[in-house]
């Protein structure tokens, strides 16, 4: 009995892998012909927009884009990344999630607030990532069928059902794993991303750069003498070692010197 069940599973095993070569033949062509009115049905988008503003408004157009973000609710918007510096030199920087749809109301709101200086977009065809997920999901799938079968036959013999239930546990791991990752890649074609860098670079007054020069003119000074004196620890010895070659130099040709006096 143990050697029939060990038999089984190797023809589990090869039907499953079998199944699997053909699911290779044939998904890919369902997967590469979208319907006619969607040819970017498989492309995943990705937008940035960069928005530059007053220094005193960055952190109102942070708070707004985050604003919009919660408004749009219905359209899935979900804020991924957020990030403010209210620094010396204020900046700020949003990343959203949401549908098509959503991305042009973001964008919408976030044009009243401050000047669009820089937009662009980029795509990524995840049509093979996802066929290739299909194809592993419904090669697991039938394995998984398959083996559940086997369990059902060996139901009798405890240690062909322990090896059935090992296998079926490592299958369904994978199941899972796989599930996971296609649903992540649908996810990514179904919503777009949307990065928004917020800046005051090109708003700055007259003497802003003036005054940050001038606040760190104690800094740079401080760290201008430290420089120095590090400079001065690492010179000293070696003027030492290079007085000393110089007096041994000077040394030897006065010896030469009186040599060559003495023999005329």
């Amino acid at each position: 009995m143990k050697k029939l069940v060990t038999a089984l599973l190797i023809l589990v095993a090869i039907a499953g892998c079998s199944d699997g070569g053909k699911l290779g033949r044939s998904a890919p062509m369902a997967m590469s012909k979208p319907s006619a009115n969607s040819p970017s049905r498989y492309l995943a988008y990705e937008h940035s927009i960069q928005i530059d503003a007053e220094e005193g408004k960055v952190a109102a157009i942070y708070a707004a884009g985050q604003a919009a973000c919660r408004d749009a609710a219905a359209d899935l918007c979900t804020v991924l990344e957020s990030r403010i510096n209210s620094g010396r030199a204020a900046s700020a920087s949003l990343k959203f999630r949401t549908t098509p749809g959503g991305i042009g109301k973001l964008i919408a709101a976030l044009s009243q607030q401050g000047e669009v200086t820089e937009q662009s977009t980029s795509a990524e065809d995840l049509a093979s990532p996802i066929a290739d997920a299909a194809k592993k999901l419904a090669m697991l799938t039938d394995y998984q069928a398959k083996l559940e079968a086997l369990r059902a036959r060996a139901s009798t013999d405890v240690d062909a059902l322990i090896k059935v239930n090992r296998e079926l546990a490592q299958v369904q791991s994978e199941l899972e794993d796989v599930a996971g990752k296609r649903a992540h890649l649908v996810q990514r074609v179904e919503t777009q991303i949307l990065n928004v860098t917020i800046s005051a670079d090109h708003k700055q007054s007259f003497f802003k750069p003036i005054s940050l020069a001038m606040s760190d003119f104690g800094t740079n000074l401080s760290q201008g003498v430290s420089s120095a004196i590090i400079g001065l620890a690492f010179l000293i010895p070696w003027g030492l070692v290079f007085a000393l070659f110089v007096w041994i130099g000077r040394t030897l040709w006065r010896r030469r010197k009186q040599k060559s006096a003495g023999q005329t």
